[in-house]
């Protein structure tokens, strides 16, 4: 009798620790200079992407292009090791997030409340740049040298788990470097700072990845909705007893300790809510078919609807002239409240 394969991702992580597992107690030291040599290095960063850098290159400065790749790969897989959260959208709720517009000032605000250091999103049936997307990496970079933080996701396209590594068929990692303005500017922001430091390097455009920021933006947007959407402060996150949280250290004769989760643990995203929107679907189509009115034939109330998911601009400051804009999720309008739906008793899944 065969065994259940592993997830996916968990086979990915193996792949990477076949090279570099030796690495992992250098990342427990790493994180252990926090408090005493790096005090301003922020909870919500697991390990800063310039630490990874030093650990594929093993000291040196450059580091040759086939393991380019390496040091957003490594970054986030060991954040990832420690919870190994996979999280897996209500299709209806993943479609509304994902569509919405994202043209306006992306809330890098609302990034930093991601529910674990690195949290894998899976995305059944998309694609990007032609490969097939089985899912990504989504945690934030925090810079030693105080350059602007990074939202870095690393996309599962790889041809096969065991080519994780690989630097044409692997990984591959995109960062958004945080700021005003929105996706294009991060991704605008990421491409100025690869030409800076091909040209410190002296390296030719043939030796390193070419990046368009414009190609990028329309398969970027769904995704770091997506991930928006994990650090709403309503979001719809497991059963509503458990949440996702970052462990603690184990204290060992070495040292604090970060080890990897036993096994996966699988959360639900949007279950309630998807039941909601489908439900207001059919309240649409009813509508349509002439259900839904009062007597004389008029409407008794505006029919059921999915109000999309949008950007909202609040005025503030002085006389109301500044301008805030927030990411309002998708609201089904004259449905019953998600809250007050019978409730999807699921356990929260450990793989």
């Amino acid at each position: 009798m065969s065994s259940t394969p592993e997830p996916r991702p968990r086979q990915i992580l193996a792949a990477v620790a076949r090279t570099y597992a030796r690495n992992w107690p250098d990342v427990d030291r790493i994180r252990t200079m926090r408090v005493r040599d790096f005090p301003d290095w922020p909870d919500w960063c697991f390990l800063p992407l310039q630490a990874a850098h030093a650990i594929v290159g093993e000291g040196a400065e450059i580091l040759p292009p086939d393991r380019l790749s390496h040091v957003g790969i490594l970054g986030a897989m060991a954040a990832w090791r420690v919870t190994q959260g996979i999280y897996r959208f209500d299709p209806d709720v993943a479609a509304a997030v994902a569509e919405t517009p994202l043209a306006g000032e992306l809330p890098g605000e609302l990034l930093y409340r991601l529910p674990e250091w690195c949290v894998y999103v899976e995305t059944p049936g998309r694609t990007f740049g032609g490969r097939t997307l089985h899912g990504f990496w989504a945690h934030l970079d925090w810079e030693i040298d105080e350059a602007p933080n990074e939202l870095r996701l690393l996309l599962d396209v790889a041809r096969t788990p065991e080519e994780a590594l690989d630097p044409q068929n692997g990984l591959l990692p995109v960062p958004l470097i945080l700021g005003e303005g929105s996706i294009a500017d991060a991704l605008d922001r990421v491409a100025e700072s690869a030409r800076r430091q091909v040209q410190a390097l002296g390296l030719t455009g043939g030796n390193v990845p070419q990046f368009s920021s414009t190609r990028h933006v329309t398969d970027v947007a769904p995704l770091v909705a997506l991930v928006l959407y994990l650090c709403a402060e309503n979001a719809e996150i497991g059963d509503g007893v458990r949440r996702p949280r970052n462990p603690s250290p184990k204290r060992t004769k070495r040292g604090e300790r970060w080890f990897p989760a036993k096994r996966i643990t699988a959360w639900p995203i949007g279950e309630r809510l998807g039941a909601a929107l489908r439900r207001a679907q059919t309240g649409e189509a009813a509508a349509d078919a002439g259900e839904d009115t009062g007597s004389g034939g008029e409407r008794s109330r505006p029919r059921p609807h999915i109000r999309r998911a949008h950007w909202h601009t609040y005025r503030v400051g002085e006389r109301r002239v500044g301008r805030k804009v927030k990411w309002i999720a998708p609201v089904a309008v004259n449905v019953d409240d998600p809250q007050g739906l019978a409730a999807t008793v699921r356990p929260v899944g450990k793989e």
